[in-house]
């Protein structure tokens, strides 16, 4: 093989790689808005158990995001290098210098998984503000109750009725 046709080869590979990692990111993506669909249909019902097992899950796809964006960015900045690009270049700046396939690939997708991570964080901004609502009313309702049974008389110990002792209790809603 030529020179000029393995040089040329190398990036296509690259490129090839980077937009599946591209690819599966935006799949990703749209699990983490469907958990976050499910988490705001758990919050709904007030079922907060399922709604800590979704945010469990949702933490662990999360996780291999993450770890994508490692590849991501490794893949970003040999590609960059082979190309003569400075190494914080962005996969627009790559794409630019590709021939008009991968080029188009990786400007495609790039777009795409741009707009399903804004969605993603506008949902996800919305569930938080849902959440701490109830967060917030749940503890209004515990003040409620513990400053009722702080007035309610009890029988202390030596048979008398006496005011009810400070109730201390918590709720954690965070999970």
């Amino acid at each position: 093989m030529s020179t000029s046709l393995v040089s040329k080869r190398v990036p296509e590979v690259l490129a090839q790689q980077l937009g599946d990692v591209l690819a599966r990111q935006f799949e990703l993506y749209g699990e983490v808005q469907q958990q976050l669909a499910q988490r705001k249909d758990a919050l709904r019902q007030a079922d907060l158990e399922r709604y800590g097992s979704l945010a469990n899950a949702e933490q662990r796809v999360l996780a291999e995001v993450f770890e994508l964006d490692t590849r991501r960015t490794a893949l970003s900045v040999e590609l960059a290098a082979l190309l003569g690009l400075a190494k914080g270049a962005s996969i627009l700046e790559i794409a630019a210098r590709l021939e008009e396939s991968p080029r188009a690939r990786l400007e495609g997708l790039r777009a795409m998984l741009k707009q399903r991570i804004e969605e993603t964080r506008h949902e996800g901004s919305v569930l938080r503000a849902a959440a701490e609502r109830l967060a917030q009313h749940m503890a209004g309702i515990i003040q409620t109750v513990r400053s009722a049974l702080a007035q309610t008389g009890v029988y202390g110990r030596h048979g008398r009725v006496a005011l009810g002792a400070t109730v201390a209790s918590t709720i954690d809603l965070r999970s």
